[in-house]
């Protein structure tokens, strides 16, 4: 049986190119990159009393062993599935199979197999990503 984490931890996961945020046209927040978007994430995290565990890989066989060795330290993922949204079957099937509480924050593009608890598509990827986190603190 799993035991549930006492804390609201929280594991996030970048998807594809996240790494390369500086280098995409993004209207709402021109000059994001990967590093300010996470210190965004941390921010909210705090106030909100999460602790989060946040990574990035461009391999989806990475990211699924990711959440099925975490699975019993977080409560919740948040999830920037970029290309993933359209081909992640793996990753779907893997958060179905252990019934994981998770948000989608996709990049303009509509989700097609990713659908989680709620899918947020927004440009302004911090106003995103603390909806994200505010949702997640609320669902777990």
């Amino acid at each position: 049986m799993t035991q549930k984490p006492t804390q609201k931890n929280i594991l996030i996961i970048h998807g594809p190119n996240m790494n390369l945020l500086g280098h995409r046209k993004i209207e709402a927040s021109p000059n994001i990159t990967l590093d300010k978007l996470n210190k965004n994430l941390r921010k909210v995290a705090s106030r909100l009393e999460l602790k989060l565990k946040i990574v990035q890989t461009n391999d989806e066989a990475r990211a699924v062993t990711i959440v099925q060795r975490q699975r019993n330290k977080f409560c919740g993922l948040l999830l920037f599935p970029g290309p993933w949204q359209k081909s992640a079957y793996t990753l779907q099937d893997t958060l179905e199979l252990l019934s994981i509480p998770f948000v989608t924050i996709s990049l303009g593009e509509k989700v097609e197999v990713l659908q989680g608890l709620k899918n947020i598509e927004k440009e302004d990827l911090y106003k995103a990503s603390e909806s994200a986190l505010v949702h997640l603190s609320d669902s777990v």
